[in-house]
């Protein structure tokens, strides 16, 4: 009776081992580079929607925010299986070794060249200008793509683009901007003003299109391996729910002036019909 007993017991145990292993989510590491702060509508749309996809992601997957540099973000993505980042904008580089989602988290307006005196009313030819004007000293984040085009001019043109790194390097090169240490900086214009008004400054800032360059869109990006794949389709199934998805665009409503909405309104409505 008591062996008997005892096979039972073992045989329950391993039962509930079982379905506890089955039962348990899948872990990501999310990288990120704000610190989020839900209640502020200020700072950017990301930082909103991250306790949205931290809830719509159990019980099955248990997301974990990780504040890093942009340049080690990309440095650990590359290096661990279950390691995600958010907000990344797709290249084909960047696809030979991360899987991206397929709904974005954000979209922006055309990114602009901001300046605290205008230099044209017309689109500009950054190339044509950089060459016009050699003086001139702007303002990139580094380990950022921006499009093709200006990822090569930075290249070519060191001397005239000031790279700042770091986790706050959009906001700090704003700041640098608004005290007239820079000449310009290449950013969306909300970012810009939203970083000056939290840091008291009332430098009017001017916002240029630049030639050749579209709206942006960000992704949750995560590791090239069989894991990360797992966690990026289970992802995709998340982003599905209606809720997440009208919240993400109220984000967007309430983050952007009315102008700079309507820029990017219809793409959303691409992605998120429903909303």
């Amino acid at each position: 009776m008591g062996t008997t007993l005892i096979r039972h017991f073992l045989f329950a145990m391993s039962v509930l081992t079982g379905t506890a292993a089955l039962a348990a989510p899948l872990q990501m590491v999310l990288l990120e580079n704000h610190i989020p702060q839900s209640d502020d509508k200020r700072i950017n749309v990301e930082t909103r929607i991250l306790p949205k996809l931290q809830q719509i992601a159990l019980p099955n997957l248990h997301i974990e925010p990780k504040l890093l540099s942009n340049a080690r973000a990309w440095e650990l993505l590359r290096q661990n299986s279950n390691y995600c980042a958010l907000n990344k904008v797709h290249t084909p580089e960047r696809e030979q070794f991360l899987y991206f989602a397929k709904l974005p988290t954000s979209v922006y307006p055309p990114l602009q060249l901001l300046s605290t005196r205008p230099f044209s009313d017309q689109p500009i030819n950054l190339a044509a200008l950089l060459k016009q004007r050699p003086e001139l000293k702007i303002g990139v984040a580094a380990g950022r793509s921006y499009n093709a085009e200006i990822d090569a001019l930075i290249k070519q043109y060191p001397q005239q683009f000031f790279v700042r790194s770091g986790d706050d390097a959009a906001e700090n090169l704003a700041l640098m901007l608004g005290k007239q240490r820079l000449d310009a900086v290449i950013e969306f214009a909300a970012i810009v003003r939203a970083s000056l008004k939290k840091q008291g400054i009332s430098q009017p800032v001017f916002g240029q299109t630049l030639q050749g360059v579209s709206l942006s869109r960000g992704f949750i990006v995560c590791n090239k391996s069989p894991l990360g794949l797992q966690l990026i389709r289970l992802l995709d199934q998340k982003m599905q729910d209606r809720q997440y998805q009208a919240d993400l665009v109220r984000y967007h409503r309430e983050f952007f002036g009315e102008a700079d909405y309507a820029l990017i309104h219809a793409d959303l409505m691409r992605y998120f019909p429903q909303s």
